[in-house]
């Protein structure tokens, strides 16, 4: 990215690495509704292939904006973790 003073660096470290927790956190609730409604095989995929995406669109654009955007909607397809965790929750018993 150009950043013409190299004192700001950590500043826009610190504003993708917020855009992408805020957009976690935020929408994880809404996968676990989705995941009720489609099932969770289905919730999975959908997380995985949009984190992939994310990632690599992230590493093609240039401009700073566009990569606030990418970490946000990687930050939003993240958000299944929670879906992760109910899975893992579901199969697993006290045998494991």
């Amino acid at each position: 990215f150009d950043v013409k003073n190299p004192e700001d660096v950590p500043f826009y470290a610190r504003l993708l690495l917020t855009s992408y927790s805020l957009c976690q956190g935020i929408p994880s609730m809404y996968w676990g509704v989705l995941s009720d409604r489609i099932g969770r095989r289905p919730a999975l995929p959908i997380g995985l292939v949009g984190d992939l995406a994310t990632f690599v669109l992230f590493g093609l654009f240039k401009s700073f904006t566009w990569a606030i955007v990418t970490q946000s909607l990687n930050g939003v397809f993240a958000g299944n973790v929670a879906v992760i965790k109910s899975v893992f929750a579901e199969i697993s018993d006290d045998t494991n």
